[in-house]
């Protein structure tokens, strides 16, 4: 990420067998602040299941880091499983690695959650993201896991409901370990969604962007800094186009103002045939224009500085 590892990079996430840890190591931990501004993309599948693929740019050519696909769970919701292969395989080794984006019914709240076979030996939590809703209007707010100046980075073991990182920042638990990114969305077709990080009490000289997507024709173009790691660029991203894809909408909103991907809506893209082409085209409105129907935390709670 840095000039001196952009081609450690590019050979590591080429490599016809990468090894896991180290990639596993490389895509989930934060990014140094030295590795600056890291440029990444987000494109959607054009055939087979929905399926969104991340790349970075290495300095070389954009190299492949995952691939999410999206099912329904057991709540009537959604979640994408996030794997380091663009086909969902349950072969040892690499192509095992399955994180998850779980996604709320109401589309509002979305976790983020490690592969829990990991080098910690716990189901962990990599942070939560709250888009739109009666308490936030078109205000996007990000917790993730507080990042130390040596990169060390906070756990959340998550072996019980309330032990998730959202239910204990909203009791005022762990508050001390939580930093919070906030931002707007725009409802131009072609435009940027930012988040900053800090709480609204934050001074201004100490704010900084940390996360910009810019929607392009098929594509997101991404780019993001310390704290966060390629795996939660990638979920905020997913985040953004399933809440504009899914969110509930009042029934006097047409619904292809918020228009899915290929421009259908989700239960016809869930019955589709596994291999049938798909134009790949996001979402033409980032806006969250309210009809919500389940309201997320008030403002003021997620705006918490910490």
């Amino acid at each position: 990420l840095s000039e001196e590892r952009k081609v450690d990079l590019a050979e590591l996430l080429r490599a016809p067998q990468p090894d896991d840890a180290a990639t596993v190591e490389l895509l989930l931990n934060p990014t140094p602040d030295s590795a600056g501004a890291v440029t990444a993309m987000m494109e959607t599948a054009r055939a087979g299941p929905p399926r969104y693929d991340c790349f970075i740019s290495t300095g070389v050519a954009p190299a492949f880091a995952f691939s999410a696909f999206r099912h329904r769970n057991a709540e009537g919701g959604f979640q994408y499983d996030v794997r380091l292969t663009p086909t969902e395989s349950s072969r040892v080794g690499t192509n095992s690695f399955c994180a998850q984006l779980k996604c709320s019914a109401d589309c509002t709240r979305y976790t983020l959650c490690d592969d829990p076979s990991n080098f910690y030996s716990y189901p962990r939590e990599l942070g939560a993201v709250f888009v739109g809703g009666a308490g936030l209007g078109n205000r996007i707010s990000v917790l993730v896991p507080r990042v130390l100046p040596s990169g060390a980075a906070a756990q959340f073991r998550v072996l019980r409901p309330e032990d998730g990182i959202i239910s204990r920042f909203l009791a005022g638990q762990a508050r001390e370990h939580i930093m919070t990114l906030s931002g707007l969305w725009t409802s131009k077709e072609g435009g940027t969604v930012e988040l900053t990080l800090g709480g609204e009490g934050t001074a201004a000289s100490q704010r900084r962007t940390v996360f910009r997507a810019t929607q392009s024709s098929s594509t997101l173009s991404l780019q993001y800094s310390s704290p966060l790691s390629c795996f939660q660029a990638f979920c905020i991203a997913l985040s953004l186009v399933h809440h504009a894809q899914h969110r509930r909408r009042p029934s006097s909103e047409p619904r292809r103002a918020y228009g899915s991907v290929g421009r259908s809506s989700s239960r016809q893209k869930e019955q589709e045939p596994p291999h049938k082409p798909r134009p790949s085209t996001f979402p033409r409105a980032w806006s969250a224009k309210g009809g919500e129907a389940c309201a997320p935390p008030a403002a003021d709670q997620l705006h918490h500085n910490v």
